[in-house]
């Protein structure tokens, strides 16, 4: 997720170097378009030259900051846009071409062209691969509104982000163990505990295990067997 205004910051670099190492497929959120923000391909071509790997944007933001008004999805061809009820913007869909007389209508004549000239430039980049995104060197981008700590001006863009994700990524792979690998599909429960945290409250004897489920169910107050320990846990 990076920020309209601020751009590639120092954790998104962090994060990266570790998704690249693994060769995780790696999809941008550029969030914060209903605030003033920079420059929609300034901001591609920062992530490519920042985190060397290619971009795609699935989706284009019209406008920006008081006057932005949605996203254009490139592949349907439709608009993602807001509408006005009352003191609420409400987000609804139009699937209209570009060049139907009734787009100005909808988002006024100076978007519009702005965003007719903005698609034709995008069409003369690069193609989507598919292959290229699994294998984490190619990035859709796709650009929004999204609550942060709770708060957004507007929420848009979201939901059409999430449906492109599962479309797009690959189901749950198999964890390897030193047992081999895990069926993420066998009804037998195991877990992969990554992080233990302790003496977070010095008046307790506290510590807290934070584990990624790699197959079945996790049940409360259930006898779980400990690889490393060689028993049975509670």
């Amino acid at each position: 997720v990076i920020d309209g205004a601020k751009g590639v910051e120092p954790q998104t670099r962090k994060l990266f170097k570790v998704c690249a190492l693994r060769n995780i497929p790696i999809f941008t959120f550029i969030n914060k378009m209903d605030r003033e923000t920079r420059d929609p391909l300034e901001l591609c071509e920062e992530v490519e030259r920042e985190l060397g790997i290619d971009t795609y944007p699935v989706n284009w933001p019209i406008g920006s900051g008081k006057e932005f008004a949605g996203v254009y999805d490139r592949e349907k061809r439709c608009i993602l846009h807001f509408t006005d009820e009352g003191h609420a913007k409400k987000a609804g869909i139009t699937e209209i071409e570009l060049d139907d007389p009734a787009l100005v209508d909808l988002i006024g004549q100076k978007r519009r062209d702005t965003l007719a000239d903005e698609v034709e430039l995008l069409g003369a980049g690069r193609d989507f691969d598919l292959d290229a995104v699994r294998c984490g060197k190619l990035s859709p981008v796709f650009f929004g509104s999204a609550p942060v700590d709770g708060r957004a001006l507007t929420t848009l863009g979201v939901e059409p982000f999430l449906n492109a994700f599962l479309e797009m990524t690959t189901p749950p792979l198999p964890r390897v163990s030193d047992a081999g690998e895990v069926d993420v599909y066998s009804p037998e429960f195991s877990a992969f505990v990554f992080k233990i945290q302790a003496n977070m409250n010095k008046a307790h004897r506290d510590r807290l295990a934070f584990m990624r489920i790699c197959s079945g169910k996790f049940e409360r107050d259930t006898e779980y067997y400990h690889i490393q320990s060689g028993r049975k846990m509670r």
